[in-house]
């Protein structure tokens, strides 16, 4: 049972080891904390970086994107991702993600502007990533699904 709530950040001392936990904006998910830990200026992004898994949309994408934007502007010197190697270096680690999620959005967002379903938006939009990522069969049409319900009303 939890018993210290993260209202937008809190800095815990472990006793000569300083963290800091941030919550985020809607982006992977509605709840999205980071842990930076500032002794070895680490930032550890959980979920909102994926590395060789295709990431999977439970949030916005659109948060998420903007997000991205943000973390590449700062520094760190690792970042640690949910899913994929033990560290990598900003803002690389986030560029395969962030084509991966611009990708579906400006296809779903084209798809949607020339009259097509979400069902045409699962066959179509983000495909061009298909190599580049693993578990991509598994979970892309969930994320494409996601991606068109939050952009169908842009």
């Amino acid at each position: 049972v939890p018993t210290l709530a993260v209202e937008n950040s809190l800095r815990l001392d472990l006793g000569g080891r300083t963290l800091v936990l941030e919550t985020q904006p809607t982006a992977h998910t509605d709840n999205d904390l980071t842990i930076t830990d500032t002794a070895t200026d680490t930032l550890f992004l959980g979920d909102l970086l994926f590395s060789v898994h295709v990431p999977t949309l439970d949030g916005s994408i659109k948060g998420w994107l903007a997000l991205i934007d943000e973390f590449s502007r700062r520094e760190a010197a690792r970042v640690v991702p949910g899913h994929g190697p033990h560290a990598m270096a900003l803002p690389e680690a986030l560029q395969p993600e962030q084509r991966y999620l611009a990708a579906i959005a400006g296809d779903v967002r084209k798809l949607i502007k020339d009259g097509k379903t979400l069902e045409d938006a699962t066959r179509i939009a983000g495909f061009s990533e298909r190599d580049a990522w693993r578990l991509f069969d598994q979970f892309h049409v969930r994320n494409v699904t996601a991606a068109f319900a939050e952009l169908e009303w842009e």
